[in-house]
C-alpha cells in the first residue's frame, strides 16, 4: 500500500502542478470522479455532491477535460462528465479513493507546497 501511495502522490503532483486554482477543490472533484469511474454527471449534479462553488467545479472540469482524465459528452444539450476510460488513468484515480484519511491529509499537505 505504502509504495501505491506514493505513485497516487506522484501522479496527483504532476496532475495539479499547473493548476493555479483551488487545489483543495480539484482533488476533491477527483475523488468524487473516483468514486464513481463509469457514471456520468451533469455539472450541476457535482456541484450539489460535492456542495461546492459552482465555479470551482467549473474551472476544475475544464482543466480536467483539457489534460485528459475527464471525458465531456453531450447528451439532450446536458454535458454530462466522467472519469476517463483510459486505463492508467483511471488507475490512479481510483487509488485515490482508497487512500484513508491520514493518507488523504498527507496529499492535502503536499500540494500545498507545489509550486
Amino acid at each position: 500500500m505504502f509504495t501505491s501511495v506514493i505513485a497516487v502522490e506522484n501522479e496527483l503532483s504532476k496532475c495539479i502542478r499547473n493548476y493555479t486554482d483551488d487545489r483543495y477543490s480539484l482533488l476533491e472533484l477527483l475523488r468524487f470522479l473516483g468514486k464513481h469511474p463509469y457514471t456520468r454527471f451533469s455539472r450541476a449534479a457535482i456541484v450539489l455532491a460535492l456542495k461546492n462553488q459552482g465555479v470551482f467545479v467549473e474551472r476544475g472540469l475544464r482543466y480536467l477535460v483539457e489534460n485528459g482524465i475527464v471525458t465531456q459528452e453531450i447528451e439532450n444539450q446536458i454535458k454530462l462528465y466522467s472519469l476517463t476510460s483510459i486505463e492508467n488513468v483511471q488507475n490512479w484515480a481510483l487509488e485515490l479513493v482508497k487512500l484513508d484519511w491520514c493518507q488523504w491529509q498527507s496529499v492535502l499537505r503536499q500540494i500545498t507546497y507545489i509550486d
